[in-house]
């Protein structure tokens, strides 16, 4: 197994994800020390001749010895590949080679709605382009997960409740949340919105994500499911005010955002 040298991987210093695996090549031996440089730091030059643009949307891989900029998923394959080129035929298959591509672009261009981080006054912003598509297929992704687990996460509680099941419910929740706080928040946050909705429905997956150990315990009381989902709910509430405080939108999205859930309860319990 070698170790690529004399490359320089170009990564957004804000951006969580960018920086484990930034550092984490660099622990595990497959790219040499000091491989990683933060993007907002980096100076263009005749030998390192990197589309700073394309780099926002694609992380950069420079090889400074041969002057070759590879970006995105081939600069990744191309460190994996360096380290074990056994993987080279299965990553240059065309179904592989489609799906991974495919899933960078969902994961990059999403990536300051799953993980966001503050701007910096006199920094170089290092912010991936708004791709309708992949933010619409993030929140249909998320709108998805979330409604099925909340499906099977409820239904010994509303066993207990004498409430039926019923998975349109969850879905129609899911997106009626959407809705509202669209049309409630369209004219305050406005070229922010698509942003905020981004971090709202990564709020959600939180939740979905901390809901699913539950889903591996079987025959617990359903007070159990019941305390531990306000649990979670009480953490998704901080975390939308954190995610609020970072987008600098105040209070109203999480008021509102509030408010869409107690009167969604209210109406799942007139109704059953």
């Amino acid at each position: 197994m070698r170790t690529l040298n004399s490359h320089k991987l170009l990564l957004d210093a804000d951006c969580p994800m960018c920086r484990m695996y930034g550092k984490g090549f660099e622990k595990a031996g497959w790219v040499d020390k000091e491989t990683y440089s933060p993007y907002q730091n980096f100076n263009v030059s005749a030998e390192m001749p990197v589309d700073m643009n394309k780099a926002r949307n694609e992380i950069a891989l420079v090889d400074t010895q041969q002057n070759i900029v590879r970006y995105g998923i081939d600069a990744l394959e191309h460190i994996v590949t360096n380290r074990f080129p056994g993987l080279i035929p299965v990553l240059e298959w065309k179904p592989v080679d489609f799906f991974l591509r495919k899933l960078y672009k969902f994961i990059s261009f999403n990536r300051k709605v799953i993980a966001p981080s503050e701007a910096k006054e006199g920094v170089k912003a290092c912010v991936p382009d708004l791709n309708l598509k992949y933010r619409l297929l993030y929140i249909a992704f998320v709108v998805i997960l979330s409604s099925i687990v909340l499906y099977y996460y409820t239904q010994p509680v509303n066993a207990v409740m004498g409430w039926q099941n019923q998975l349109g419910r969850e879905f129609t929740i899911c997106i009626g949340q959407i809705l509202w706080q669209a049309m409630v928040l369209n004219r305050l946050l406005k070229k922010k919105l698509l942003d905020y909705i981004g971090n709202m429905m990564t709020v959600s997956m939180i939740g979905t994500l901390l809901l699913l150990p539950m889903l591996l315990i079987k025959d617990l009381w359903p007070v159990y499911y019941l305390f531990y989902f306000i649990g979670v709910v009480s953490f998704m509430l901080w975390e939308h005010i954190r995610r609020s405080k970072i987008l600098k939108i105040g209070y109203w999205p999480t008021i509102s955002w509030m408010i869409y859930r107690i009167v969604a309860l209210g109406i799942i319990v007139l109704l059953n």
